[in-house]
C-alpha cells in the first residue's frame, strides 16, 4: 500500500512540474535587438564568396522572362525549321537537341547513329550553366560551349576561334561536309563502290595552279547547306585566285552573332530578341537608313553576272521554272559517276552512271537505311556538255557562286569579301 502511495506522489509531482513549465512558456519576454546578417557562403573549392541568388538567378529565371523568350523563339527559323524528323546521323548534329549535345561531347562531326526518338532544338540545346560567378562575361557562362571550333571544312584537324559566343553558333553555321558516299551498283554482279572524291565543300582548295584540270563528276555537289555564314563573316574558305589579295575584315568583324541576330525585339514585326531574325529597324540608330538592302542588291547583280558567264561557258545550266518563272543555275558534270567523259553529241546506246539516293527508313528499327545506288542511262543533256575537263579556276568560280548563293544573307555578313570572290571569279573566267 505504501508503494502505491509513493507512485501516486511521484506522478503528481511530475504533473506539477509540467504545469509550471507550460505556465512559464506562455509568458513571452521582450524582443531582443536584431542580429547581424550572416555572411555569404564560401565555396570550398576556390574560396570565393557565394552570391545572392535573387540578384543573380532571377535576372533570367522568372516566369515572365521565360514566357517572353519562348514566345520569341517560337518565331525563329531555329524552332520552325529544326523538326525532330531530321534525325539522321548526318542531320541530327544540328537539327535535334540530342544530336547537338552528342557532338559537343564527342568532338565528332556526326552522331554515332540516327536518333528517331529525339527533340527539336530547344532552350537546353544552347544553354547550360558553366559557372555561377557572374561577375564577368555572364552571357558566355550560360552557353553550352564557347570553345574554338574544329571546322568540318578543315576535316576537324585544326580549331578556329570565332569568339566565345560565336563559337556556339559556328558549331552548326559552317560549311557542311560529305554525307553517305557508299553506293551499290545495279550491274548483274552487285558490288559496293566508295566514291573516289569528297563532296566539294568538304576539302579546302589548296591547289595553287588555277589552270590545272579537274573532273567534275556526277554525284558531286557544291552545296554548303546554307551554313557558311561563319566562313563569309570571317572572310575565309572561298576559292581565292593566285596573285589576288582578299580583304577579310570589315567594320563589323569584331561583333558577335547576337549583336545583330538578337538585337532589340520588335513585337510588331516579330524580329529581334530570341527570334534570331535581325530587327533592321534597330540598325538605323547607327546607319540612319537601310544600308543592307542596297549592298545585297549589288552582290546579287554580281552573282547573276557570274552565273550567266558560267552558263555561256557550259559550266552551268540555266533553268526557268515554267510555273513560277524562277531562274536557277546548276553545274553541269563533265564526267559520269565512274569517271567516263560525257561527249557533246548524242551517243545512242551508250550508258552513263548516275548516282541516285534511295535512302529509306526501316519499319522495324526506325533508322535510316543508306541504300544509295548507281543507275545507268543514256545522256539526254549532251547539248549542254563542255566535253572536256574543267580548269581549276572554273571549278573555283562555280564554287564561289554556290558559296554566296547558299549563304542566305546575300553577302551581308561580309560584303567586301563577297564582292571580291564574285568579281575575281568573273575576271578569271573571262580572261581564260
Amino acid at each position: 500500500m505504501k508503494n502505491v502511495r509513493k507512485l501516486f506522489y511521484a506522478a503528481g509531482l511530475m504533473v506539477g512540474v509540467a504545469c509550471l513549465m507550460l505556465s512559464s512558456c506562455s509568458k513571452e519576454g521582450p524582443q531582443g535587438p536584431a542580429g547581424v546578417n550572416g555572411i555569404n557562403g564560401v565555396n570550398g573549392t576556390n574560396g570565393l564568396n557565394g552570391k545572392d541568388a535573387n540578384g543573380s538567378c532571377l535576372v533570367c529565371h522568372t516566369v515572365a522572362n521565360f514566357d517572353a523568350k519562348i514566345a520569341e523563339y517560337h518565331l525563329s527559323k531555329h524552332y520552325l525549321g529544326t523538326t525532330s524528323n531530321r534525325f539522321t546521323k548526318f542531320c541530327a548534329r544540328c537539327h535535334v537537341s540530342e544530336g547537338f549535345e552528342q557532338i559537343l561531347g564527342s568532338g565528332l562531326f556526326v552522331v554515332a547513329n540516327d536518333m528517331p526518338a529525339s527533340n527539336r532544338i530547344n532552350c537546353t540545346t544552347c544553354h547550360s550553366h558553366n559557372g555561377f560567378d557572374f561577375t564577368g562575361d555572364t552571357v558566355s557562362q550560360v552557353l553550352a560551349t564557347t570553345s574554338p571550333v574544329f571546322l568540318n571544312y578543315n576535316k576537324n584537324l585544326t580549331s578556329t576561334d570565332f569568339g566565345k559566343i560565336n563559337n556556339l553558333c559556328v558549331q552548326c553555321h559552317q560549311i557542311r561536309g560529305a554525307t553517305a558516299l557508299v553506293y551499290s551498283d545495279t550491274t548483274l554482279v552487285p558490288k559496293v563502290l566508295k566514291a573516289p572524291f569528297d563532296q566539294l565543300p568538304y576539302f579546302p582548295f589548296t591547289n595553287t595552279d588555277d589552270n590545272a584540270t579537274v573532273e567534275y563528276r556526277a554525284g558531286r555537289s557544291f552545296s554548303v547547306h546554307d551554313g557558311n555564314q561563319s566562313n563569309l563573316f570571317s572572310g575565309i574558305n572561298g576559292y581565292e585566285y593566285a596573285g589576288k589579295t582578299y580583304t577579310r575584315t570589315w567594320k563589323h568583324s569584331d561583333m558577335s552573332c547576337t549583336d545583330c541576330h538578337m538585337n532589340e525585339f520588335d513585337a510588331a514585326t516579330g524580329e529581334g530578341g530570341h527570334t534570331l531574325w535581325v530587327n533592321k529597324a534597330a540598325c538605323t540608330a547607327c546607319h540612319g537608313s537601310d544600308k543592307i538592302t542596297p549592298v545585297q542588291a549589288l552582290i546579287e547583280a554580281k552573282r547573276i553576272e557570274l552565273a550567266e558567264l558560267l552558263t555561256t561557258k557550259k559550266i552551268f545550266k540555266k533553268t526557268v521554272n515554267s510555273t513560277t518563272g524562277a531562274i536557277s543555275y546548276s553545274a553541269v558534270a563533265t564526267h559520269d559517276f565512274n569517271g567516263k567523259l560525257y561527249p557533246t553529241t548524242q551517243t545512242p546506246g551508250d550508258l552513263f552512271a548516275l548516282s541516285s539516293s534511295m535512302n529509306t527508313v526501316s519499319p522495324t528499327t526506325g533508322l535510316v537505311v543508306y541504300d544509295n545506288i548507281l543507275k545507268y542511262a543514256k545522256d539526254s543533256d549532251y547539248t549542254n556538255r563542255i566535253g572536256r575537263l574543267w580548269k581549276y579556276g572554273e571549278l573555283g568560280a562555280a564554287y564561289n557562286y554556290a558559296y554566296i548563293n547558299s549563304e542566305l544573307s546575300k553577302g551581308a555578313h561580309n560584303p567586301g569579301y563577297a564582292l571580291q570572290l564574285l568579281q575575281n571569279s568573273i575576271d578569271w573566267v573571262t580572261a581564260n
